[in-house]
């Protein structure tokens, strides 16, 4: 993922995290980051900053049909 797909990520995008294999879904989006609920954990989530570099790992999930 580069900078301009992270801008555009909004609540309900889901991704894959081609680092560690693992699939979440955007729960909020700010001009600053993200926050990202992991392994359809929707309760805990996890803040991505823009200025890191996690999010360079990502990618949007094929939606499943």
């Amino acid at each position: 993922m580069d900078l301009k797909e992270f801008a555009a990520l909004k609540p309900g995008d889901r991704i894959d995290n081609h680092m560690s294999g693992s699939h979440g879904q955007v729960m909020e989006a700010a001009p600053r980051g993200v926050h990202v609920a992991w392994g359809g954990n929707n309760i805990v989530t996890f803040f991505y900053n823009v200025a890191g570099t996690a999010w360079t790992h990502w990618s949007l999930s094929e939606p499943v049909e």
